[in-house]
């Protein structure tokens, strides 16, 4: 988002400016922009509730895609 002059202030901020430029355009796949949402509610639940915990099932789901999403952000970094 640096890289393109997009400056937010917060993290909500960061993930709607995601989502306007780079998903609605079609810069970044929507199914792949998914798990940076999930991820998002997430980190907000281990922040902000007291007993809220992961599971290793949950994150054996989601560790792949967020993988792959770091991928992705990064090759279009690279190559825009």
């Amino acid at each position: 988002m640096i890289k393109n002059g997009i400056e937010t202030s917060s993290h909500s901020g960061t993930r709607l400016q995601f989502g306007q430029k780079f998903v609605k355009k079609r810069l970044i796949d929507k199914e792949v922009a998914a798990v940076y949402s999930e991820l998002f509610e997430k980190r907000n639940k281990g922040d902000y509730n007291d007993f809220f915990d992961f599971d290793r099932e949950t994150v054996e789901r989601l560790l792949p895609r967020a993988k792959k999403f770091v991928d992705t952000i990064n090759d279009f970094i690279l190559n825009s």
